[in-house]
């Protein structure tokens, strides 16, 4: 009897934790030269996980960007400063371009969880200018084409629950470059241990490489 009540309790618990949603709110604001990028994670409704990284300053002579990154887990604060150079983008990629090869259908995987991510709010606002009202108004062309791609491409990988907003400000006379973009997407634990689950089974050999930035952080 008592083991009975143990594998029910047991049972329910994964159900429960399997039906739980996450809610990831990314928020990034750019602003002539000052980056802030901002991500925060809710599981009913208890911030467990904020991320905070606003770019300090360019480093001319590396072409690396130094940013400070702000990290809360559960309460627990970090902070830690490393630079973002092209070898170091280019590594990332080379990475990327590794665990494409190691894993057997990667992009199916992503795309089946992606296809239950839902987007519950999508938000982006700009204003530009460079000072010649021709530049300018082709710019804001090209620009309103990127946001319509960009949102063609959530809308075919995921559920999109609200009309996105977009806008774009031109300032004809003026040099100006401001933006805000705001998304928050939700997404069952079940479906994200599944989709783990799946690349697991995948998987046909370790990569010999470690993930670049991680080497980097344990030189910094």
């Amino acid at each position: 009897m008592v083991w009975t009540i143990v594998i029910v309790g047991i049972i329910l618990l994964f159900i429960v934790i399997a039906i739980t949603k996450v809610k990831v709110d990314c928020q990034y604001r750019h602003n002539q030269d000052d980056d802030l990028l901002e991500v925060k994670v809710t599981v009913w409704k208890m911030r467990v996980y904020t991320f905070s990284a606003p770019i300090i300053k360019i480093d001319p002579d590396s072409a690396a960007v130094i940013v400070e990154e702000e990290q809360e887990i559960a309460g627990i604060d970090s902070k830690k400063k490393f630079p973002i150079t092209p070898h170091l983008i280019l590594e990332d990629l080379r990475w990327l371009r590794d665990l494409f090869k190691h894993v057997v259908g990667l992009h199916k995987i992503i795309k089946r969880f992606l296809k239950k991510v839902s987007v519950n709010k999508f938000t982006w606002h700009t204003d530009i200018g460079v000072g010649d009202a021709a530049h300018t108004a082709q710019l804001a062309g090209a620009v309103w084409t990127l946001k319509g791609s960009i949102i063609g491409l959530i809308g075919n990988t995921m559920r999109i629950k609200l009309m996105p907003k977009l806008s774009i400000n031109p300032h004809f006379q003026a040099v100006v470059s401001h933006t805000y973009l705001s998304c928050i997407f939700s997404f069952r634990i079940g479906h994200a241990i599944v989709a783990g689950l799946m690349l697991l089974k995948h998987w046909r050999r370790r990569p010999k490489m470690e993930r670049p930035s991680s080497s980097v952080e344990n030189n910094m």
